[in-house]
């Protein structure tokens, strides 16, 4: 999703709590993605194009929520990798979302969205880099394509909800809010999952036709699980080109499909708690196609899995600001593993913090330090040993700095740097030096 408000810290992903805006009680998308979260309020100061003389907000009371945002980013590289350079990279995303009992006045805990996406640009990535871990999160090939349509229904005072249709599983599983702050893509949807399935699960930038069952069966405690297309490029080889408008509904056992569960605890998240909140989570993914053993390719493995877990802490608050706005330093962690003999990376972690507010008179600003880390598994380094590879994988590893200016509430401008160590997985290539500024506007 697109938006420049930073994502909040929501683990929950279905049941939203309403905020209050414009006069008008505006169900907040509770939708979480390595992009940052989508327009959360209708008041005209929050979007470039304002209120629409209060017909967004009479459409928002109707049931009708329109978002529209754009991400523009420069990106250089300064030294390393495959060369220097710079690229331009943009994407800018339309939906709405029906909440269906303020349209009908009597279906309860009924929403509907759809979306559409338009990622545009060169890829820093493929063309100067050669990295393992995509430094910019919305590199993606280039065309318009449907993205969300799926019907979503609520119940049990929003503590149960049941999604079906076509969906992105990095919104909701495997998620940190704070991760969302930085650009490059294994602090979203995480390399233990992407490097090892199949064109990086459903996730960005083709959603994945699929069912999601979220509960909260105690407060602060929630069970999530879903079952999804194995393959959204409909093409193993990997080219997106074979559903290049994501309008292929193709499912079949040779693209299998992507099952996922996760477990987690979010304490302290009240508006009046005194302790320091913090999300705590671990999960499990399956994908039921064939993988290749990786040092007897002609063997055939019925299946892959990976577990991992994510922790999120805030670890000091400064006092509220006169607006109410939240300051101080929070610290992330996540892991994961998947066997070495079908998968690229054997182990993967990202970590990093992040300070809101560190400059005075900047209340909003936030500043992130971030590292992510890849480690090839040892049946490819073996593998690469027996064919004579000149150079062996080793790792990547991924060193972030961020600075994120809200402008406005409408508005940011986010300058980034990234130290890429071994691109590529090895010493074959220099290190990388990337540079990159990077804008967001909600409509």
């Amino acid at each position: 999703m697109l938006g420049l408000l930073n994502a909040a810290m929501l683990a929950a992903p279905a049941p939203a709590e309403e905020m209050t805006a414009a006069g008008a009680d505006v169900p907040e998308d509770a939708h979480i993605s390595s992009r940052g979260s989508l327009i959360e309020s209708t008041s005209e100061k929050d979007h470039l194009l304002g209120d629409w003389a209060g017909a967004r907000t009479r459409l928002v009371e109707r049931g009708i929520h329109f978002q529209a945002g754009y991400i523009g980013e420069v990106m250089g590289n300064l030294g390393g990798g495959l060369k220097r350079g710079a690229v331009y990279d943009g994407l800018f995303e339309a939906g709405v979302t029906l909440d269906l009992e303020k349209l009908t006045g009597v279906w309860r805990g009924g929403f509907v969205r759809t979306s559409l996406l338009y990622p545009h640009g060169q890829s820093l990535s493929g063309e100067l880099l050669g990295d393992l871990q995509t430094a910019s999160n919305i590199d993606a090939y280039d065309s318009v394509a449907l993205y969300e349509w799926w019907f979503e229904q609520r119940c049990w005072q929003d503590r149960v909800s049941l999604r079906f249709g076509q969906q992105l599983v990095d919104q909701e599983f495997a998620t940190t809010a704070s991760g969302a702050l930085f650009l490059n893509s294994s602090f979203g949807w995480p390399a233990f999952i992407s490097g090892n399935t199949l064109n990086t699960g459903p996730a960005y930038y083709r959603a994945a036709l699929g069912a999601h069952l979220w509960v909260e069966p105690v407060k602060d405690f929630y069970l999530q699980a879903g079952v999804f297309d194995g393959d959204t490029f409909d093409d193993r080889a990997g080219s997106p080109k074979q559903n290049p408008h994501g309008t292929n509904l193709r499912l079949s056992s040779e693209q299998g499909a992507f099952a996922i569960a996760e477990a987690g605890v979010r304490l302290n998240h009240e508006k009046d708690a005194r302790a320091l909140p913090g999300t705590y989570k671990i999960g499990g993914w399956l994908h039921t196609a064939e993988f290749a053993d990786v040092l007897n390719p002609s063997h055939q493995h019925g299946g892959n899995f990976g577990g991992y877990l994510a922790i999120e802490q805030n670890v000091w608050r400064e006092a509220k600001n006169d607006e109410g706005f939240d300051q101080g330093l929070s610290a992330f962690f996540r892991a994961g593993l998947s066997p070495a003999d079908r998968n690229l990376f054997s182990f993967t972690f990202d970590t990093g913090l992040n300070y809101t507010g560190l400059i005075p008179g900047r209340d909003e600003d936030t500043f992130g330090l971030g590292v992510a880390f890849v480690r090839i598994s040892e049946d490819v380094r073996g593998a690469e040993r027996a064919a004579g590879t000149g150079v062996i994988s080793d790792y990547e590893l991924a060193l972030e700095v961020t600075y994120e200016f809200l402008l406005a509430s409408w508005w940011s401008v986010q300058p980034d740097f990234q130290w890429i160590r071994h691109p590529g997985g090895s010493r074959a290539l220099d290190d990388a030096f990337v540079l990159g500024l990077r804008t967001r506007i909600t409509f």
